[in-house]
């Protein structure tokens, strides 16, 4: 085995926990759907059903982190999609909230509309979602959330809210319920299948029960760490199918002319890794910063890697069918997903720190 196979062999786990058996079937079928989701309509959430037949969806954080990575090797698409599913199942856990009859098992679809709240906290911007007291602990909420995926009939969205006395709030909101209006997002780089859409909620009444938190601060705390490492177990998992990609493609001259790039892309790789394995293994202590300083270099290095592979490969993988294509499509996204490079990069900037890489 050459050198050069060992770090494409390595690069197909995170080493935080070994998948069941049984989801490699699952995760070969949404390889073989990725071009199917990316241009031909194909819905990613058969993916996620089965995933919950098996148990997966409410699994312990690393086996969760290892499974996003595996599913982004194959289809960022569809690795989005279980991130916001799995990211909103956090937010019942945290709050000790049971979740919609259905989440677990992947029928009813659970959406993450927590970026306004994360915003707010970095000072980015102000709640958009305004709440006002109702009889019993209710509440009645107004505004629109510009953004949200995962918005499928039948999907609970649970997001932050504001009162106009200062206090905040999480809910959770049937997508189906009076007042909510979606407007489908369409024509998206690579992620037209993850039922993204503009939010529009119209004196929506939430019954008391669906008031998961009043403590804000308290729950973007307990919540962050599950939300931030999944994004960067993603972004892993893109950017080592491009790298593998990248070494497969390469003739000799291209080895050589692009050896430095290779050679930081695997380096830079293998580190982050260890680094996410770190902090998964210790979620519950590793710092905000740290958190924060995972997700920005997981994701320069998804750009990287992108490039790289799309050097090596050339023309074929300009044609839009192409995995090359679709990667790059994929990797389009993360400089705009929640938190934003330049969210990130502020925060990281607030702590007297730049990113690692630069780029």
């Amino acid at each position: 085995m050459t050198a050069e196979a060992v770090a494409v062999d390595e690069r197909t786990h995170l080493g935080l926990a070994e998948l069941p058996a049984e989801a490699v079937p699952v995760l070969e079928a949404a390889q073989e759907r990725a071009r199917a989701v990316d241009r031909e309509g194909g819905d990613p959430w058969g993916t996620l059903r089965e995933l919950g037949g098996l148990g997966l969806l409410s699994a312990p954080l690393p086996l969760q982190v290892e499974l996003i990575h595996a599913l982004a090797r194959r289809c960022t698409a569809t690795a989005f999609s279980l991130w916001g599913h799995r990211s909103a199942l956090e937010y019942h856990r945290v709050t000790g909230a049971e979740a919609p009859a259905g989440a677990e098992a992947g029928t009813t679809a659970l959406a993450s509309g927590m970026a306004p709240a994360y915003k707010e906290e970095a000072g980015l911007g102000e709640i958009p979602l305004v709440a006002t007291d109702s009889a019993g602990g209710a509440l009645v909420v107004s505004g629109v959330l510009p953004w949200c995926s995962n918005l499928r009939p039948g999907a609970w969205i649970v997001l932050p809210v504001r009162f106009e006395d200062g206090r905040r709030a999480i809910v959770r909101i049937a997508r189906d319920a009076a007042g909510v209006a979606v407007k489908d997002l369409v024509g998206l780089a690579a992620l037209d299948a993850t039922a993204s859409g503009v939010l529009r909620l119209e004196q929506v009444a939430v019954p008391a029960h669906d008031v998961l938190s009043h403590d804000v601060p308290a729950f973007r705390d307990a919540a962050r760490a599950a939300f931030l490492l999944l994004q960067s177990g993603m972004c892993l998992g893109l950017a080592g199918a491009a790298l593998d990609a990248a070494g497969a493609a390469a003739d000799p001259v291209g080895r050589r002319v692009l050896a430095e790039e290779f050679g930081a892309g695997q380096e830079d790789w293998e580190v982050l890794r260890r680094d996410l394995a770190r902090a998964v293994e210790d979620a519950a202590e590793v710092t905000p910063h740290e958190l924060v300083r995972v997700r920005l270099e997981t994701a320069l290095l998804v750009g990287r890697a992108t490039r790289l592979e799309q050097k090596t490969v050339g023309g074929r993988g300009y044609a839009l069918g192409s995995d090359t294509s679709r990667r790059a499509r994929e990797a389009a996204f993360l400089p705009v997903q929640s938190p934003t490079e330049i969210h990130l990069r502020h925060l990281l900037a607030g702590a007297g720190e730049n990113s690692r890489s630069g780029t």
